[in-house]
C-alpha cells in the first residue's frame, strides 16, 4: 500500500501512488511518455499490464519520476522497448529491474537526480519524506462511497494546482481560487471509482467520466477556521459558487465543464470533491466530513 511506497530522496513537490487493485492495461500518455491511445502491446500482441506505480513530482508538471511495477518481467521489458525512442533521445531517462521500470522526465538536472537515486537505491518512504502532508491523508474518509485507486500529497500554490488540473483537461478556477485564497501550501488527495477495472494510466477528463471516478482534496489553511469560512463566502460571490445544503451542514457548489465541484471547510481544513454527478460529489464530501 501507500505506506510502503518509496520515492527518490530528492527535492520534490509531492508524490502519487496508483494501485487499482487489479492489473490495468497501459494506455495513453504514460506519465509524460507518449504512447498509443489504444494501449501497449508486445511483439506477440499481448497487452502490457501495470500492477501499481509510485510517482514523484518536481517543481513543474514536466518533472516526474516514476517507479512502475508491471505484472511480469516480460511486461516491463516490453514497455522498456516501446519507450526506447524517448530514452535514446535523452528526453527520458530510465532503466529496468525485473518487473519494475524506472523513468524520469523533465529538465536535465531533475532527470539526473531522480535517475541517480533510483540507481543507487537512495529512496525514502513517503511517510518519512513528507511527514506534514502525510498527516493530511488521515483526513481522507475511512469509509468512502467507492474504492480508492490513487492517492498522494502535494506542496503547491494556486498556479501549480491550476497547471495540474489543466494537465488532466479540467478547468479548475474555483478550486485554484479557493486553495490559493486561504493560503494552502500542502494538499492530500485521492481518486475513487466504482469500477477499478476501467481505470487507466491516462488520467484526464474523458477517463474520469468513463470510469465514474471522483476526486477528493484536503488541505490545511494557515488561517483559523472563521477566517477560512469568511473568505470562502467572499470568493463564492466572485466565482459563481452556489451555497447548498449538505446533510446537516452546507457547502459551496458549481459545475466544472460537466463535472461537479463541492467545496467545504471544517475549521481550517479545506475539502474539495469533484465527481461526474452531483450526488457522487455530495456523497464523497459527506464521507470526508462525517464518515
Amino acid at each position: 500500500g501507500i505506506e510502503d511506497a518509496k520515492v527518490p530522496r530528492v527535492e520534490s513537490r509531492g508524490y502519487l501512488y496508483f494501485n487499482p487493485g487489479a492489473p490495468v492495461v497501459v494506455t495513453g500518455s504514460l506519465f509524460n511518455v507518449s504512447l498509443p491511445a489504444e494501449g501497449l502491446f508486445d511483439e506477440s500482441g499481448n497487452s502490457i499490464s501495470l500492477d501499481h506505480a509510485t510517482l514523484i513530482l518536481g517543481a513543474t508538471t514536466e518533472n516526474v519520476g516514476a517507479s512502475l511495477n508491471f505484472v511480469s518481467a516480460q511486461d516491463s521489458q516490453a514497455a522498456l522497448e516501446l519507450v526506447s525512442d524517448a530514452l535514446d533521445s535523452g528526453t527520458v531517462r530510465g532503466h529496468r529491474l525485473d518487473e519494475q521500470l524506472f523513468l524520469a522526465t523533465g529538465d536535465q538536472q531533475w532527470r539526473e537526480a531522480v535517475t541517480g537515486a533510483y540507481n543507487s537505491g537512495d529512496l525514502v518512504s513517503v511517510k518519512e519524506g513528507f511527514p506534514t502532508t502525510w498527516a493530511l491523508l488521515n483526513h481522507l474518509p475511512a469509509s468512502p462511497p467507492s474504492k480508492p485507486v490513487m492517492a498522494g500529497v502535494l506542496h503547491l500554490d494556486a498556479n501549480l494546482l491550476q497547471s495540474l488540473m489543466a494537465s488532466v483537461d479540467v478547468e479548475a478556477e474555483g478550486i485554484g481560487n479557493a486553495f490559493g485564497l486561504v493560503r494552502v501550501e500542502s494538499m492530500a488527495f485521492a481518486v475513487y471509482t466504482d469500477d477499478p477495472l476501467r481505470m487507466s494510466t491516462e488520467l484526464n477528463y474523458e477517463r474520469l467520466v468513463e470510469s465514474g471516478s471522483g476526486i477528493l482534496l484536503v488541505s490545511q489553511s494557515s488561517y483559523p477556521g472563521p477566517i477560512v469560512s469568511f473568505m470562502l463566502g467572499v470568493m463564492s460571490e466572485r466565482t459563481d459558487l452556489e451555497l447548498i445544503e449538505l446533510g446537516t451542514t452546507n457547502a459551496r457548489y458549481r459545475r466544472v465543464e460537466g463535472l461537479h465541484l463541492i467545496i467545504k471547510n471544517r475549521g481550517s481544513l479545506l475539502f474539495a470533491a469533484i465527481a461526474t454527478t452531483r450526488q457522487d460529489a455530495e456523497e464523497l464530501m459527506l464521507s470526508a466530513l462525517f464518515g
